[in-house]
C-alpha cells in the first residue's frame, strides 16, 4: 500500500518572486530622468531640486508611494571621475515635477499645455 505525506505549502518564496516582479514593472515605467529637463534653460539646479522635493511631498500627502514614480540613481562620469545623483521618474512623476517650477517661460508653458491635453 502506498502512503502519502502531507507537505506544507511554502508561500514565502511565492511572495518574494511576486514582489520582485511588481518592482520590475514599476521600474520599467521610470522612463524619464533629470536630463529630460533640458527645456528648462532658465531654471536653476536649486529650483529643480526644490520641485523634486515638493513632488515627493505631494506623493506623501496624497498617500501614494513615491518609489513607484521617483527613484534615485547614481551615474558615474568617467571623464570627470565623479559620481552624480540623478532621478528616474514615471510620466506622472515627471509631469508633477514640471508643475512645481516657480517660473514660467515659453517652453514650460508649452509643456504645461501638453500636460493638460493628456
Amino acid at each position: 500500500m502506498k502512503t502519502y505525506k502531507i507537505v506544507p505549502l511554502v508561500i514565502d518564496n511565492y511572495f518574494i518572486h511576486l514582489r520582485n516582479f511588481e518592482e520590475a514593472i514599476y521600474d520599467s515605467k521610470l522612463q524619464y530622468s533629470l536630463s529630460h529637463l533640458a527645456f528648462t534653460e532658465n531654471i536653476s539646479p536649486e529650483n529643480i531640486i526644490s520641485a523634486l522635493q515638493k513632488s515627493l511631498q505631494i506623493c506623501q500627502l496624497a498617500g501614494i508611494e513615491s518609489k513607484h514614480h521617483f527613484k534615485k540613481i547614481y551615474v558615474y562620469d568617467p571623464i570627470d571621475q565623479v559620481l552624480h545623483i540623478d532621478w528616474r521618474m514615471s510620466q506622472k512623476g515627471f509631469n508633477l515635477m514640471i508643475m512645481q517650477f516657480p517660473k514660467l517661460n515659453q517652453k514650460t508653458g508649452y509643456w504645461l499645455w501638453e500636460l493638460a491635453s493628456l
